[in-house]
């Protein structure tokens, strides 16, 4: 049984965790050719002040709140990481 541990910023939808949740399933469950009910994910949510980036915290960076969502392109990468 596989387990994928995400760590994100609080603040996103119930909808997007599902979302997110539906995608790395789906992709863990297609590379590694098993049931998708085998799949276990956990989401481990953070504060803003408690998360940092580029050497300071999300929540003192100007105009931005930590919950943007991830582009396409890291959503994708991160599948592929975890596929792996």
């Amino acid at each position: 049984m596989p387990i994928a541990l995400i760590k994100i910023i609080e603040g996103r939808s119930a909808e997007k965790k599902r979302k997110l949740i539906e995608s790395v399933s789906r992709a863990m469950a297609e590379s590694l050719e098993m049931p998708i009910d085998g799949v276990r994910v956990l989401l481990d949510e953070y504060p803003a002040d408690r998360w940092g980036r580029g050497g300071r915290l999300v929540s003192d960076s100007p105009g931005k709140t930590g919950t943007e969502p991830p582009s396409a392109e890291v959503i994708e990468a991160t599948a592929k990481l975890l596929a792996n």
